[in-house]
């Protein structure tokens, strides 16, 4: 993801499971995951939904890694994206196996 404008950015999720949220500076290397690691968050939304509220660069990469707490669960989830200016963000799934 990449913001435009220097300031703090809070992203929640929603969705019907219990989720975690990791912010990851740059890159995001599942062998390695606590490099680059900035925060993360498990249910400061309430109902098992992250929050991470982040002071963001402009200019910068960062990694939005979103998961659950239990292994083989899979589904639907949404990405609110709240700050001073628009946020750009892609869609990478990881496969497990």
């Amino acid at each position: 993801m990449s913001v435009y404008t220097i300031g703090t950015y809070d992203f929640t999720s929603s969705s019907s499971m219990d989720s975690y949220g990791y912010l990851y500076d740059v890159t995001f290397d599942p062998s390695s995951p606590a490099k680059n690691l900035l925060t993360s968050d498990d249910d400061s939304a309430g109902n098992g939904q992250f929050r991470i509220s982040r002071s963001l660069l402009p200019g910068r990469r960062y990694v939005l890694v979103v998961t659950t707490d239990t292994i083989g669960v899979t589904g639907s989830f949404w990405i609110t994206a709240v700050g001073p200016a628009s946020v750009g963000l892609t869609s990478i799934t990881l496969s497990s196996e």
